[in-house]
């Protein structure tokens, strides 16, 4: 097992306004609507409900996340299906202050040696992008 951990990024919300926009996959839609242009030609994101969602990314193939643990306000757990991939994520959410969130990815992948070799540097700078998305959203 190989873990991938973002910088942890700070939100001008609150942590139960963050948890709720983030623990419901259908707002997904809108986070492709802020990627840069070349991203976008990389990348799409398809929202199934409120429980799931599919990423489409040129090469790898369609990657299927499904949440598969919530703590309120706290911690977002999700895992892929129906995917060549064997990842699971975690959003972490802490609020030291009113109105200040701070959020953390951490991606873990089942990647044998070569496999992690090829791909380990792009799913670490994969996960720090996701945050700055993540971080960006209007909440």
């Amino acid at each position: 097992m190989s873990d991938y951990t973002s910088s942890i990024k700070s939100i001008a919300a609150p942590r139960h306004r963050v948890y709720e926009r983030l623990s419901d996959l259908n707002g997904l839609a809108s986070v492709r609507d802020r990627l840069p242009e070349e991203a976008k030609e990389k990348i799409q994101i398809e929202p199934i409900d409120a429980d799931s969602c599919a990423f489409v990314i040129p090469g790898a193939g369609r990657l299927v996340l499904r949440v598969i643990e919530r703590e309120p306000e706290g911690t977002i757990k999700l895992a892929t299906e129906q995917s060549p991939l064997d990842l699971t994520l975690w959003i972490q959410l802490l609020e030291p202050a009113p109105n200040d969130t701070r959020l953390r990815l951490t991606l873990r992948a089942d990647l044998n040696f070569f496999v992690r070799k090829m791909i380990g540097s792009k799913l670490e700078e994969g996960v720090e992008r996701l945050a700055d998305m993540l971080a960006i959203l209007p909440y």
